[in-house]
């Protein structure tokens, strides 16, 4: 599995914040009452941001025994333990939340920008909400990003390395 393309993610960002800004400059134009991000939409994230933690820590705790088992090879019993497809659903979900945390990010951050820009809506009401899901979505999609890397598969030295160990795992290269 490749690694998440990083300036795919950007342009999605720019996009959704776009996107964001247009729908809420067309619903104002035709009269309609603006939506605005509640904090129950920055909550979710949060939770989901720490769900990703919650699975991604181990995964990055047993990738970096393994590192060092490599460097330095032991006998002794693994400290840390996580099952194969535990690790590719960990990188799944990082890579959803990379996904989901860049357009929801975007969409409230053109949102965001409208809301400043033209003084529409409540600072404290509608602002300071929409600023808070548009930084959340944003840190859940660099999170995302992060958590998947910590999933990368190192390259295989050596005789014997065939393309099927990394990408039979199921874990990035």
């Amino acid at each position: 599995m490749k690694p998440l393309n990083l300036p795919i993610l950007l342009l999605i960002l720019v996009v959704g914040a776009g996107f964001g800004a247009q729908m809420l400059e067309t619903l104002a134009a035709r009269g309609h009452s603006l939506p605005i991000a509640g904090w129950l939409t920055t909550v979710v994230m949060l939770a989901l941001g720490g769900v990703l933690l919650a699975y991604g820590i181990p995964l990055r705790r047993y990738m970096a025994e393994s590192e060092e088992r490599r460097v330095h090879p032991s006998l002794a019993p693994r400290r840390h333990q996580i099952d194969l497809p535990t690790a590719f659903r960990t990188v799944l979900l990082a890579r959803a939340c990379a996904y989901t945390g860049t357009v929801v990010g975007g969409i409230f951050t053109g949102q965001a920008l409208f809301l400043v820009v033209t003084g529409n809506g409540d600072p404290l009401g509608a602002v300071l909400p929409t600023v808070a899901a548009a930084v959340v979505g944003i840190a859940l999609g660099i999170l995302g990003v992060v958590v998947e890397r910590w999933g990368q598969l190192p390259p295989d030295d050596g005789e014997g390395s065939g393309e099927s160990t990394g990408e039979s795992a199921g874990l990035g290269r």
